[in-house]
């Protein structure tokens, strides 16, 4: 199989994959590596609008659907331990295709979801000269209405 499965919908090729691993083409292990790049690209898909992913696919997203289907490429059995001496080995079993919180945080800021946020005040507690002013304690005590929209010197008042 040298093609996605049908409906796979990957982002990225085999290939990329296999530049960063190992060939992957024509071995048992083709079906697995297609598979978790189907599911990298999904998980992706969910972070990122569908305007951003190309084509061409940004070589970020390139390199986040790659790291997440090689983890399942390196280890499909999902291994998280072993010791040589006196031999353990740790099995968690979990051979999933996960992203990491620093490719989800590169996703996010890739498509513009992180950094500033809004919260709502309960500036309406308390009486307040109305709906498009907020009062402003300063640090000497008194009180101002600094913003945000007050008129201009002609009347005006900003859109």
């Amino acid at each position: 199989m040298t093609t996605p499965p049908a409906g796979g919908g990957v982002l990225v090729a085999l290939s990329e994959l296999e530049n960063r691993t190992r060939p992957l083409a024509g071995t048992p292990d083709e079906g697995r590596a297609w598979a978790a790049l189907a599911d990298a690209s999904a998980l992706v898909r969910a972070e990122v609008p569908a305007a951003l992913l190309g084509p061409p696919t940004p070589p970020l997203v390139v390199t986040v659907v790659c790291k997440a289907a090689g983890r399942v490429v390196r280890n499909p059995e999902g291994y998280s331990g072993e010791t040589i001496g006196e031999y353990s080995y740790r099995y968690d079993g979990g051979s999933d295709v996960y992203l990491t919180e620093a490719e989800l945080r590169l996703l996010r800021r890739f498509a513009g979801k992180g950094g500033l946020q809004s919260t709502r005040t309960p500036y309406s507690a308390g009486d307040h000269p109305g709906p498009d002013r907020v009062a402003v304690f300063y640090s000497d005590g008194s009180a101002g209405y600094p913003f945000p929209w007050w008129p201009d010197v002609d009347g005006e008042v900003p859109p």
